[in-house]
């Protein structure tokens, strides 16, 4: 049974969508070189693992020195680049990434250059790749957005007042650093069910008697783009109108519009809910619909499943309209608008550009709904709230250091 289970989980994460195909690329060119220095010196392995990271580094800039032309001459089509030829899926760099220097960070902690056997991992890579973000930021950032669930706190938790995260977000809120909770959770005009979920934070403002103008920094923005709220003197919310921080593409969607995407994406949920014989409730609000689990949850692939098809059918209609949908990890939703909107309106309204933005989420495979983001802002890729505890951490350590 043990390796019938190992066995489906590895044909599952070799599936497109569970994949991130930079990491994978980088994962490729490292695993030659841990098998030919298998059995040598520590020294001569970092080395090589170190040019490894050396060369991404060098195609990153290349890639981003290519696209500044491709923008510069306002020209049409799909840029290319060296590393876009090697990765085709790869997106947009804001800022450099360091990734020798990443990776020097990295290796000292976990001593993966002192390992014969395993060679480094998805996880590695990742990390690597987070350091490098948060390198790259340390002087300039000036508004990071999170990820509630599986980011800040446990799935459907709250924060407890002492945490070390929350002394993390007052210390970013005093030192003038924006910060935003960016939420698919959508309850409009309703600023009191985020204060209920964010009650342990909120007192942890209070505990610590947070200035009026720090907390003003705060910002919880929920239905991924569509309901923005700000932090009073007293640490409740209020409602920011839509009309002040929307994008202009947000401007543009009409409530038909809305009604008919929302229509055809229920329609899907339901279809799916009765072909795989699931246990789950269909929850309509005014941007979004859903699924909740009113027995056994479901599989992870059928919810995959569930989040591919609904996305597929609405954009199948051609209603020119954004929407997500998304893998919540115990229900499905599909909501109007998406992550990298709900950034861009950040940004626009808080008047920081893609390069000072940093977004903290666990979500950025593609059933996700924080891989949107990355064409927005600079991202760091999480799995739980202490490994954004421990990048809150280093991003404060290193924007002590001197120099660039």
């Amino acid at each position: 049974m043990d390796s019938m289970y190992s066995a489906h989980r590895v044909n599952y994460q070799l599936r497109a969508h569970r994949r991130d195909s930079l990491i994978e690329f980088i994962k490729a060119l490292l695993l030659p070189t841990m098998v030919m220095y298998a059995k040598g010196e520590r020294k001569i392995r970092f080395e090589q693992y170190l040019g490894v990271f050396r060369s991404i580094e060098q195609l990153v800039d290349e890639h981003r020195e290519r696209y500044e032309l491709f923008i510069g001459k306002a020209q049409q089509g799909v840029f290319s680049s060296k590393l876009r030829e090697l990765v085709p899926e790869v997106g947009i760099f804001f800022t450099s990434l360091p990734l020798t220097k990443a990776f020097t960070i990295y290796d000292e902690q976990e001593a993966i250059t002192a390992r014969n056997f395993i060679p480094p991992s998805f996880n590695d890579i990742r990390h690597v790749l987070n350091i490098a973000q948060l390198f790259a930021l340390r002087k300039t950032v000036k508004l990071i957005t999170f990820d509630g669930d599986q980011t800040l706190y446990q799935d459907g938790g709250d924060f407890h007042p002492d945490s070390a995260l929350v002394v993390h977000l007052i210390s970013l809120l005093e030192k003038g650093v924006f910060v935003a909770l960016v939420t698919a959770a959508g309850y409009e005009n309703n600023p009191e069910k985020y204060e209920s979920r964010l009650s342990g934070l909120l007192a942890g403002f209070k505990a610590h008697n947070l200035s009026q103008a720090a907390a003003s920094r705060f910002f919880v923005l929920g239905g991924e783009c569509n309901f923005l709220y700000k932090c009073k003197a007293d640490y409740k919310l209020e409602v920011v109108r839509f009309e002040s921080f929307a994008t202009d593409e947000m401007l543009l969607w009409g409530s038909h519009q809305i009604v008919k995407v929302l229509d055809i994406a229920e329609a899907s949920l339901r279809n799916g809910v009765e072909e795989m014989n699931l246990n789950y409730q269909v929850l309509r609000k005014a941007r979004g619909v859903g699924l909740v689990c009113s027995g056994r949850s479901a599989d992870r692939e059928q919810l995959d499943e569930l989040a591919l098809r609904a996305k597929h059918d609405v954009n199948e209609a051609h209603l020119n309209i954004r929407v997500c949908a998304f893998n919540g990890g115990q229900d499905v939703w599909v909501d109007i608008g998406d992550k990298l909107v709900g950034v861009q309106a950040l940004q626009g309204y808080l008047q920081c550009k893609p390069e000072e933005t940093l977004h903290v989420g666990d979500q950025f495979l593609s059933t996700g709904n924080d891989i949107a983001t990355r064409r927005a802002c600079c991202t760091v890729w999480v799995s739980n709230p202490e490994e954004t505890d421990k990048v809150l951490s280093l991003l404060e350590e290193l924007s002590n250091l001197e120099g660039k």
